[in-house]
């Protein structure tokens, strides 16, 4: 066996050496989902590429090739674990479920009684789900993390408000709450954290006053977008670790948005001039931005706009629009080309190395 420190060093020694190495760009190609089938908002897709979502008011999962609609009450399919676990809304209660291992959770009977309306976004491997509750008047929208058969609501940076997107697989969930700053009507919110009770202001980008968390990998590396400026004019997408908040830039524009972050630290989102202009898919990797459509086969006429999720294994679930000012879209599954060529052994190795970091940033938080 090699002594871990003597490695590491031999490690650093070769990439120093050899630094342009980088893994090459990907390829993919596309696979349009079913008519009618919408899959679900943050945490959609699983690592065998398996897409929850709803299809005629069910829960339905795709798989590249068929639907299966799911056996629990008619409502949406919002996240999907490894183990085909999933979560989503009930219709006619409004209210939060999970279908773990078979079993029907009514996740809503755990919350508060003042909430009467719940959502499950995302589910992780151990079966945990996060998710936001609606309470009656005079409160505002809580997000929630469901775990071991109890609910416990996020708390809020000062402000009314918290949401939970997303769930990793050690209960870390991503989201954002108010700050109690800005006005009633106008508040102002910041990305977040929530691990084990305790929950982290992420900051923003510059002097922006407004950031959101839309997902979070099993390092503890958050992706979302924050204001730049006090004006909220432009936005960027961000890279969340270390306890820094990195701006990734954009597509050349003024405005980004990073959507979700695999394992590997690949990460996707949309680029455009603004919010209302036409927007670009992005994945962002080796530390640069590449517009996806130079990178997938489409047909012609088609584009890109955004990507919502990407696993690991580098498949990516994204919208394809039959030209970039139509209406006229619908998600698609980028999948990697077979014949990708192969990386480099100093990129192989900084790669073994990006794992070696992810794990000391948890021990690093576990000791904390």
């Amino acid at each position: 066996m090699i002594p871990r420190k003597p490695f590491l060093a031999a490690a650093l020694a070769l990439l120093a050496a050899a630094p342009l190495a980088a893994f090459a760009d990907p390829q993919y190609t596309v696979t349009f989902v079913p008519p009618g089938f919408e899959p679900g908002p943050f945490d959609p897709m699983n690592n065998a590429g398996r897409v929850v979502g709803t299809y005629q008011n069910r829960a339905a999962i795709w798989d590249g090739s068929g639907l299966l609609t799911l056996n629990v009450p008619p409502g949406t399919g919002s996240g999907i674990n490894d183990h085909l676990d999933v979560t989503g809304r009930v219709f006619s209660t409004n209210t939060a479920y999970a279908l773990i291992g078979g079993n029907y959770v009514d996740i809503h009977a755990t919350l508060p009684s003042l909430y009467y309306t719940s959502e499950g976004y995302s589910i992780n491997n151990r079966g945990s789900v996060a998710g936001i509750a609606d309470p009656f008047v005079d409160e505002a929208v809580r997000g929630f993390l469901y775990r071991n058969g109890h609910s416990e609501l996020v708390p809020t940076l000062g402000g009314d408000f918290s949401f939970a997107l997303n769930v990793n697989n050690h209960d870390a969930v991503v989201g954002y709450a108010s700050n109690g700053q800005g006005s009633v009507n106008d508040p102002f919110y910041h990305a977040i954290i929530y691990q084990d009770g305790t929950v982290q202001d992420l900051g923003t980008l510059g002097t922006g006053e407004r950031s959101l968390g839309y997902d979070i990998n099993d390092c503890g590396q958050a992706v979302g977008w924050s204001s730049i400026g006090p004006d909220d004019s432009a936005i960027h997408p961000f890279l969340f670790q270390d306890g820094k908040m990195i701006d990734l830039g954009t597509l050349g524009s003024g405005y980004g948005q990073a959507h979700a972050i695999n394992n590997l630290g690949l990460i996707v989102g949309e680029s455009g001039a603004t919010v209302e202009s036409p927007l670009t898919a992005f994945l962002y990797i080796d530390h640069k931005m590449i517009d996806l459509n130079a990178i997938t086969t489409l047909p012609a006429g088609w584009h890109l706009a955004t990507a919502s999720d990407i696993n690991d294994q580098g498949q990516i679930l994204a919208i394809a629009c039959n030209g970039p000012n139509s209406e006229d879209c619908t998600s698609v599954r980028l999948d990697l080309v077979s014949a990708v060529p192969e990386p480099s052994a100093a990129a192989l190795l900084a790669a073994g190395l990006a794992l070696v970091a992810c794990r000391r940033r948890r021990v690093r938080r576990a000791r904390a």
